[in-house]
């Protein structure tokens, strides 16, 4: 199917990945079609203007349509189970997504990078480790510009290319073999849309799953199921772990303190050991930030990016939005923005990350997650909860009988209760273990609100008390 000229090829769901793929396939001599179930997508009239030899279908899909394709490119968002999909597959139209189709063109080495939680931190901080060092990389997937957008249109290839992959997108790959893959960890996400966990880390392992001789993949060494990654992994890949208990090996990056404060190190030839970095000169807050500085340590070694390059940049290199980033400090009481933690273990390495009893926001759309995990994190870090969203009956139920909680109808509310719960020394979290559609466009607008919310009611107090 990597000969697509003149094939019929039918391009299903038109958000930024769907708009990505259509110029390509044209490139490529296919007759192409577009698919999405929405009778009026955002910007449609202008795709039908720049697009004039695509055919346009809107609507509930029709199998018959999915059935009479040499080929499909499917967005990640959309679930296989449709039974328009099933038709297709049922007589022989195979299906993929935008990430195989990059696959069959790329010409440079790839670093994909997956997980349940970070990737995008990871993503972008091996992309700054990369330019630190003078190389051309390109940048995106999952996070920021689609992975065909990163395809030079005159043939001249980056050096490398740095890929945030999702579990959606890993279900639509086969052929695809990165250069070095990293898995940083493993947690409950999508069970909405996956059949148990096992199912979920199955889509995962996709990532490694076409890797050889002369690959290597990076593993977390202190995430049990990451960790149990390695009994799938094929012949010949080489493994690199990180984490503070990693063990001794060629690339493996752990903290030591060997009397001058902790060091992020990484293990070279012959048994030597590299300090790296001390911790303290990290911008990035929380223990859950050093985990992803060593995974990017750790990519950066298989890559073959310098490690003077990576410390450089992870000197430099203060967070991604709405990633546990300080807001501000009012009346001892410090507030942070983690909007990103969308899922329940992104709020347990948020909770874990911070020092002192914690007045944490949580809700939003929970995707069929379990919230039991939270438990014990609450019961050791939080003074008290503040439930927010769609879902804030099923945390309440979750959470009873450990610490004080309050409902909020809105992020301003939210705020404002925290802000009356917290104490002096007390830092107020938002990281709801949710997703955020059922309130907010996405988790930065959510991010934003919050932030907004914080700095109005510390210029407020701040007037009130002068």
């Amino acid at each position: 199917m990597r000969e697509l000229r003149n094939q019929n090829v039918l391009v299903v769901g038109l958000g930024k990945t769907g708009q990505s793929v259509l110029p390509v396939l044209l490139r490529l001599g296919a007759r192409v079609q577009a698919a999405d179930s929405r009778a009026a997508p955002p910007g449609l009239d202008a795709l039908r203007e720049r697009y004039p030899a695509v055919q346009w279908y809107l609507g509930p899909f029709e199998p018959a349509l999915f059935a009479a394709q040499d080929l499909i490119v499917a967005s990640p968002g959309l679930a296989q189970s449709d039974p328009a999909f099933a038709q297709a597959r049922a007589v022989g139209v195979p299906v993929i997504g935008d990430i195989e189709l990059f696959a069959w063109l790329a010409k440079a080495p790839v670093v994909g990078i997956t997980g349940s939680n970070g990737k995008s931190t990871v993503t972008t901080l091996v992309g700054e480790m990369a330019q630190k060092a003078g190389l051309r990389a390109g940048v995106g997937g999952n996070l920021g510009t689609p992975a065909l957008d990163l395809l030079p249109a005159d043939g001249g290839e980056p050096d490398l290319y740095i890929l945030e992959l999702s579990s959606f997108q890993l279900e639509l790959v086969d052929s695809f073999r990165p250069r070095v893959a990293a898995v940083l960890n493993l947690s409950e996400d999508h069970m909405d849309r996956y059949n148990g966990f096992a199912d979920y880390v199955a889509a995962k392992a996709r990532i490694f799953a076409r890797m050889g001789a002369g690959d290597t993949l990076v593993l977390n060494a202190n995430d049990a199921p990451t960790r149990a990654l390695a009994a799938q992994v094929p012949a010949g890949v080489d493994l690199v772990y990180f984490g503070r208990q990693a063990p001794h090996g060629l690339g493996h990056v752990r903290v030591l303190d060997e009397g001058f404060g902790e060091q992020l190190c990484i293990d070279g030839a012959a048994g030597t050991t590299q300090m790296v970095l001390p911790l303290s000169a990290l911008r990035m807050v929380g223990e859950h930030n050093v985990e992803n500085a060593m995974a990017a340590l750790a990519i950066a070694f298989a890559a073959g990016i310098p490690a003077a390059a990576a410390a450089a940049a992870l000197r430099e290199f203060a967070g991604l939005p709405h990633r546990m980033i300080r807001v501000t400090e009012l009346n001892g009481v410090t507030y942070y923005n983690d909007s990103k933690g969308t899922n329940v273990g992104a709020t347990l390495k948020a909770l874990s990350g911070l020092p002192g009893p914690v007045v944490a926001i949580l809700g939003g759309d929970c995707k069929g997650a379990d919230f039991t995990p939270l438990r014990a994190a609450v019961v050791a870090q939080a003074r008290a909860v503040v439930l927010l969203g769609r879902d804030a009956p099923r945390l309440e139920a979750a959470l009873a009988g450990l610490v004080p909680m309050r409902h909020a109808r809105s992020m301003e509310e939210a705020v404002q209760l925290a802000a009356e719960l917290a104490k002096p020394g007390d830092q107020v979290l938002l990281s709801p273990a949710c997703a955020s559609l059922d309130m907010f466009q996405d988790y930065a607008e959510r991010g934003r609100v919050f932030t907004e919310a914080v700095l109005r009611l510390a210029n407020g107090r701040q007037a009130w008390s002068s």
